[in-house]
């Protein structure tokens, strides 16, 4: 049975100490920790990030298979902007000499850097997001001061993205069984093209059905759910252990520069 509270299915029974954690603290950590991966400069600093965040959604339990699956799609776009640098950025350091290339030693450590912090990244946002339900990472975004426009948009966009990629199926099922052919033709372009406008004015109609929904409920730009947020110890030891770890990785960084 899986979880359809959270933004990722993820198996019910298997949400570690995390998921017990009050969501405003545990935005408020990943945030720091996200914000000084973002700032990182050195490889062996960024690793050890790195190992930071895959020991945290250790602690969160996530299904490594689950977890292995989107860390390798997150890594596999990461390799189209890492695997190129070795070869188009020179610096201190060795270089190689291979016929018309040349493999720079320090564009490999920019790309291994690149990629740590991307991976670092990619692994404190899963653990967030597989162990906080969206109404309550919602309401946490807004009680932490984000502006009500911005999570509102954000909140709609997570929601709908599956409802037009529902219809974009649906879309793609009705052109093929016309007898339509994905080539390299005039004609398919024009087809894709069309499709692509459906798809737009059907998305269109949709959302001002939704938001004339929401105004005949009431909606005031408030989200509001069942959770009540309770601050315990537990909650800002992490968030301390979190953020300082954090902290203490960039100002590592910084003596080591």
């Amino acid at each position: 049975m899986a979880r359809l509270d959270t933004v990722v299915s993820l198996p019910t029974g298997r949400a570690g100490v995390v998921a017990q954690l009050d969501p405003r603290w545990k935005l408020a950590a990943v945030s720091v920790a996200v914000c000084a991966a973002l700032v990182l400069h050195n490889l062996p600093v960024a690793m050890v990030a790195l190992v930071l965040s895959l020991a945290t959604a250790r602690a969160a339990c996530l299904p490594a298979r689950w977890f292995a699956a989107r860390t390798a799609a997150a890594l596999l776009a990461i390799a189209l902007f890492a695997l190129p640098l070795p070869l188009i950025v020179e610096g201190p350091g060795p270089v190689w000499q291979a016929g018309p290339l040349r493999f720079s030693a320090r564009g490999a450590e920019v790309g291994l850097l690149l990629a740590a912090r991307a991976l670092t990244i990619v692994t404190l946002t899963l653990t967030l997001l597989a162990t906080t339900p969206i109404e309550s990472l919602v309401k946490a975004a807004r009680a932490l001061g984000v502006p009500g426009l911005v999570v509102q948009v954000g909140s709609m966009t997570y929601r709908y993205l599956f409802v037009l990629s529902d219809e974009l199926q649906r879309l793609r099922v009705a052109v093929r069984v016309r007898g339509f052919r994905n080539q390299a033709s005039r004609h398919a372009y024009a087809t894709v093209g069309r499709v692509a406008g459906s798809l737009l004015v059907r998305s269109h109609d949709r959302a001002e059905r939704v938001h004339q929904a929401m105004l005949c409920r009431g909606f005031d730009g408030q989200f509001r759910t069942l959770t009540n947020f309770r601050t315990r110890l537990g909650d800002v030891l992490a968030f301390t252990i979190i953020a300082g770890c954090a902290v203490a990785l960039v100002a590592v960084d910084r003596l080591v520069l």
